[in-house]
């Protein structure tokens, strides 16, 4: 028997600790592991020089790159979609403080892949992703459902109605489906108040990065608190921004695995 290699199990617990909390600070990581914070910066340094930890100099948050996941069962563009997802919800987070969702089209509704609500002081959910939201009643399924072509949205449509049997009148109502692209379109921006949850609204835009609509970025709010419109007019130019570095971050980290390939 050989002696184990603390470096190793403490660098493994680093990149645990970054799955299980998404993008961390040096502080928070030290904290949660039980490391102090020399240790923690030696190890993460070596991560990232590795390739499997990166580091946004704009907020000091440690975060793992697509490469962790190759470890394990590869990497797809969704990976990809999730990795350019996070730092940019968590901009979004210390700017609003209310939560936010990114979610991506699949088997007829939409699934929730990232989302801020741990971390929200105003969440009453702590645990969102992999939890399905409506194609047609949630503003993150509207707005991917306006931002799509019609070809593809008819197709979204009849998946919901062969898969989704709680949805399926809705998909051959032609008229509201028109409604809600036509005022997600109007609005710039697609809402909902009690969609996928009593008491919840939301708000959503769609993120593109050429073909097919890449999924939606929401932000949750109590209906008391506000109207979608109000919340709009607050929160809309945050929630763009966030939109397009998302979009960035993404393009740039295809691109990167395009070359590796």
């Amino acid at each position: 028997m050989h002696r184990n290699v603390r470096a190793l199990s403490r660098g493994l617990a680093l990149i645990g600790e970054l799955n299980a909390s998404g993008p961390s600070n040096v502080v928070q990581l030290a904290r949660r592991t039980g490391l102090n914070r020399t240790t923690c910066y030696r190890l993460l340094d070596t991560l990232r020089a590795d390739g499997y930890v990166t580091f946004d100099e704009t907020n000091a948050l440690f975060g793992l790159t697509a490469q962790v996941r190759t470890l394990s069962e590869g990497v797809s563009s969704r990976d990809l979609s999730s990795q350019a997802a996070l730092p940019a919800m968590f901009g979004l987070l210390d700017k609003v403080s209310w939560p936010s969702d990114f979610g991506v089209f699949e088997l007829g509704s939409v699934l929730i892949r990232e989302s801020t609500h741990p971390f929200s002081p105003l969440s009453i959910h702590r645990s969102m992703v992999g939890r399905r939201r409506s194609l047609v009643r949630s503003a993150m399924g509207r707005a991917i459902l306006a931002a799509s072509q019609p070809s593809l949205r008819r197709e979204m449509l009849e998946t919901m109605a062969s898969l989704v049997e709680e949805d399926a009148p809705l998909a051959g109502d032609r008229r509201f489906i028109e409604s809600i692209v036509s005022q997600t379109r109007n609005d710039g921006y697609a809402s909902s108040v009690g969609g996928s949850e009593a008491g919840i609204s939301a708000i959503a835009l769609p993120i593109q990065v050429g073909g097919p609509v890449l999924g939606s970025l929401n932000l949750i709010f109590f209906s008391s608190s506000m109207t979608p419109e109000v919340a709009a007019g607050r929160y809309l130019p945050d929630m763009k921004q966030a939109v397009k570095d998302i979009e960035r971050r993404w393009s740039a980290a295809n691109k990167a695995r395009g070359k590796v390939a």
